[in-house]
């Protein structure tokens, strides 16, 4: 009876270890939409995600994305709810204080895009665009850059309901990724809709962005090193190129 407890018991521990190493080699990430960067409905999550579960898989582990509003995304990473977010332009100053940065996986340009029948004036700083009413999306890089600039924006939940309002004629201007902007309307409104926009050649910004770790989790460091290594390797091994040239062959369309 005692030598069975005592197998049983062998077991039992064996099953945990072996489920805490499965859990340790295993990544939970929250993201956001962001077609064709990060998407539900893309190929592999989109150019983004695919590139970090390739790095990952890269260091043997597995990960899974859970898509969420942006802001929800990032709270909950930040309390540590999930064991990174996906992707963070590296322009704030707090997201510093609370994550830890991986290298950058993508280099984003955002413009402003407008009606092709109403073109922007030149503009050199944000304070040349206050007589423009200004659509943004909850949660992004943008809409805080041109809150804290003192302008007034008319926030959304989605790119499309964006888009929508520039159509309709209730905002002028609207920032968005090019590449991001340029899909979207490819794939989500007719022809004849998209051929309604165009967008202003002088860019809002132009930064990189990068996976984030939160500091609240102890493992992040090690984690942001793991992740930095599976992705030199991609580059190294030209994995990183190809991967950008299916995202310019438009293979990571919704």
């Amino acid at each position: 009876m005692i030598k069975t407890l005592c197998l049983i018991m062998i077991f039992l521990c064996s099953g945990i270890a072996l489920s805490g190493y499965a859990q340790d080699n295993s990544v939970r990430i929250s993201s956001g939409e962001y077609a064709p960067w990060t998407s539900a409905s893309a190929p592999h999550g989109g150019f983004v995600n695919h590139l970090i579960s390739e790095a990952f898989k890269q260091k043997g582990y597995t990960v899974s994305f859970d898509y969420l509003p942006w802001k929800r995304a990032y709270l909950m990473a930040k309390n540590g709810e999930y064991q990174a977010t996906s992707f963070w332009a590296d322009t704030e100053k707090e997201y510093s204080e609370f994550f830890y940065r991986s290298l950058p996986v993508m280099q984003a340009k955002v413009v402003f895009f407008h009606l092709r029948s109403k073109p922007m004036r030149k503009w050199e700083k944000m304070t040349d665009l206050k007589d423009y009413r200004i659509g943004t999306m909850i949660g992004e890089t943008s809409t805080k850059m041109l809150e804290d600039a003192g302008l007034k924006v008319d926030n959304a939940p989605k790119t499309e309901h964006c888009f929508k309002k520039l159509l309709a004629g209730r905002i002028d201007i609207f920032p968005l990724d090019v590449l991001t902007g340029l899909e979207f309307l490819q794939t989500q409104f007719t022809v004849d809709q998209a051929d309604l926009i165009s967008y202003d050649a002088r860019p809002l910004f132009e930064t990189s962005a990068s996976l984030m770790f939160p500091k609240c989790m102890g493992n992040s460091e090690a984690l942001v090193a793991i992740f930095n290594q599976g992705l030199t390797i991609l580059k190294n091994e030209g994995r990183y190129d190809e991967l950008y040239n299916d995202l310019l062959d438009g293979k990571y369309r919704q």
